[in-house]
């Protein structure tokens, strides 16, 4: 009998594979996990069955990408005009796309451990940080692998000085040596790979080593730097709610909660308000609203930050602009700046291709109709605070187009997702951005999660999604220098150029091996 398992168990496994990618990100977080998580997928991949492991790579692709991503759906049905079928189609090609990075990775493990020998080791986890690499130019929506270790301060620690594609990198060279010995012990092999285990723990010991001398190293400058006082507000309403209300009641909510926190404070006890993204359903930088929000400051004695549309008028009623905007109010009560969001979310804030194909808009009932702002503008008073809006705080090429800030300011509304995993998963994504820049991060969600991350990628103050907060919280304000703040995505780059190569190696073997097709 053949020891081959068969293809039904093979199935077994990948889609518990796949199922393991939801858990391995918030809310479940099993970060410690991830250093085995690969190893079910490694199992199931045969050198002699080529063609199997294309399509088990594409469901396992195109599962994991539909678990970690299935809060999609929420936004669909609740605020489309999209039929439950459709909306279940769209989850699905978002998921196909999303998941071709499998099908270009795991088919190629063996050809490349046929051809490259142990050194398939290092080229596969140069491969996955290529297609992330790669694909964050494509797809606009970053996911990165290694994120799975921000509530790990040690491991960490690495993305200051290769970005968070090192951690991707580190968590699959573990896998694959682990791999690498699975494989010599099914073929019968007495060799293990002992140089490569030894590397492995060589390598990780040395991260963690790094990452504790970084971390404390840090928060000794931290414990020095000075305080800001900031408000911090949040509200439990659903957006179905906010929007069968009226934008009126929507607003005195925050303007509500914040007259409640000056009653409750002492002058000078707060330095900063902040109110999410899309909190003023007014234009900020006139009438009513803008008289109010510059009194809200003035008798508060702080500066207010507020996230809200601006809408510009033109000569017909379909002719206006409208932008995803953030202002900044100063203690006297005047706008000190503004920024217009940079990067507008695709289906979300417009419908791509509405402006050639107007029918779009009948089709599809929804999505807004902002344009994109121009230039990654600080708003300077107290402190520069560089404001990028929602996603835009997950998107590194963005965050480091602000000049010089003191600290991040991310405003965001994940309500539309309602109570899923969404708000947790975008709250993992932009606290990378922190740890990379050295720079902290204030986010204030709508509805949560609203946190402080400190340039070493401490989280507090961290809030549930749909809990109401209103509280002043201390962001410790001191920026660090990093490495990659300096070099930008340089190991990127590297892993992107080593894996290229790895794969021409590979190939140039194969065609020069004797009986090789000419």
């Amino acid at each position: 009998m053949s020891d081959k398992p068969h293809i039904a168990l093979r199935i077994v496994v990948v889609l518990a594979a796949a199922s393991v990618l939801s858990i391995l990100a918030p809310p479940v977080n099993l970060h410690w996990l991830h250093w085995v998580a690969y190893l079910p997928m490694f199992w199931a991949l045969r050198a002699d069955t080529p063609r199997a492991n294309r399509w088990l790579a594409f469901l396992y692709g195109t599962v994991g990408v539909g678990l970690i991503f299935r809060w999609i759906m929420e936004s669909i049905l609740g605020f489309s005009n999209l039929p439950t079928p459709v909306a279940w189609l769209t989850l699905v090609l978002f998921s196909v796309v999303f998941g071709l990075t499998h099908l270009v990775l795991w088919p190629s493990v063996h050809p490349l451990r046929k051809w490259l020998g142990s050194l398939w080791i290092l080229v596969i986890p140069s491969m996955q940080v290529a297609l992330e690499f790669v694909t964050m130019f494509l797809f606009l929506f970053p996911y990165n692998h290694g994120v799975s270790q921000y509530e790990f301060p040690y491991t960490w620690q690495l993305a200051s000085v290769t970005g968070v594609w090192g951690l991707t990198w580190l968590v699959f060279f573990v896998n694959c040596t682990l791999a690498e010995a699975m494989y010599r012990r099914r073929e019968g092999r007495k060799d293990m790979p002992v140089e490569w285990i030894a590397s492995a723990v060589a390598l990780v010991s040395v991260v963690i080593l790094f990452g504790a001398w970084r971390f404390n190293s840090v928060e000794a400058q931290l414990r020095e730097a000075p305080v800001l006082k900031v408000g911090q507000i949040q509200t439990d309403i659903t957006m179905k709610h906010r929007m069968s209300e009226g934008r009126k009641k929507a607003f005195d909510i925050w303007r509500r909660e914040t007259e409640l926190l000056v009653a409750e404070t002492d002058p000078g006890d707060v330095d900063t308000v902040i109110w999410s993204e899309g909190a003023s359903p007014y234009n900020v930088h006139e009438g009513k609203a803008n008289a109010l929000l510059g009194g809200l400051a003035k008798e508060g004695g702080f500066e207010l930050i507020v996230g809200g549309g601006t809408f510009e008028a033109g000569k017909t009623k379909d002719d206006y602009k409208a932008y995803n905007s953030l202002y900044l109010f100063s203690k006297e009560g005047e706008i000190l700046g503004r920024y217009d969001k940079n990067v507008p979310l695709p289906f979300g804030e417009y419908l791509p291709f509405a402006s050639t194909f107007p029918i779009l808009r009948e089709w599809i009932r929804g999505p807004g109709n902002f344009r994109a702002g121009e230039g990654a503008e600080v708003v300077a008073g107290q402190y520069r605070y560089a404001p990028p809006i929602c996603y835009e705080a997950i998107l590194p090429g963005m965050c480091a187009r602000f000049d010089s800030p003191d600290v991040f300011v991310n405003v965001t509304n994940d309500a539309w997702f309602g109570d899923t995993a969404a708000p947790h998963q975008h709250g993992m994504l932009a606290a990378v951005r922190s740890i990379e820049l050295g720079i902290p991060m204030i986010r204030a969600g709508y509805t949560g999660m609203s946190m402080v991350v400190e340039p070493h990628g401490v989280i507090h103050s961290e809030t549930q999604p749909f809990v109401r907060e209103n509280r002043v919280i201390g962001v410790r304000m001191k920026t660090i220098p990093t490495l990659y703040s300096r070099l930008g995505n340089w190991f990127a780059w590297l892993c992107l150029v080593g894996s290229a190569a790895g794969i021409a190696v590979a190939r140039r073997r194969r065609l020069d091996s004797p009986g090789a097709n000419r």
